[in-house]
């Protein structure tokens, strides 16, 4: 399946959530179905959770799945890009594109990381001073190292970081 055929897919998804919000579901009943849509037609084209997050933690380098050691993290909470495509007035290959490739950023990260976002009243939100564009804000507001993640292949690696 090509780039074209996996966004139309999410296109149809974000047609049938915007029609039953509409009909007064509540956003519990269709959140769901977007999340998955997203996850296993646009966020996994590229493999394996591990091949898919664009980043991870120093401290996550070198762990194993399986005991807990690392969590795949988004690194702005999907809630943001639920919100971004259910306000979409044009529904198209093209809109919803630009909002997956600002808001679908993932990160691995330690549990330990993961529980200071939890902590830090995090976990499902951004920092309050939050630019709107740095994926990155939560992690640098709790000082948790995050690099580039070298298990993408080449071709996928976008060319520009948003660095603090």
């Amino acid at each position: 399946m090509d780039g074209i055929e996996r966004l139309q897919m999410i296109v149809e998804a974000v047609k049938y959530c915007q029609r039953v919000a509409a009909m007064g579901m509540p956003v519990a009943g269709y959140a769901k179905t977007l999340r998955e849509a997203i996850y296993f037609v646009w966020t996994r084209r590229l493999g394996s959770k591990h091949k898919s997050a664009r980043f991870r933690s120093s401290a996550s380098v070198g762990r194993t799945w399986g005991r807990r050691e690392i969590v795949y993290d988004h690194a702005i909470p999907f809630s943001y890009g639920l919100k971004a495509l259910m306000e979409l007035s044009e529904v198209t290959p093209e809109t919803v594109r630009r909002i997956l490739e600002k808001y679908d950023v993932a990160a691995i990260i330690t549990a330990d990381e993961d529980a200071s976002l939890t902590a830090a009243g995090l976990r499902h939100k951004m920092p309050d001073r939050w630019d709107g564009m740095n994926p990155l804000a939560r992690y640098q507001a709790v000082s948790i190292n995050i690099v580039e993640n070298k298990s993408i292949p080449k071709r996928h690696v976008r060319t520009q970081l948003i660095t603090p």
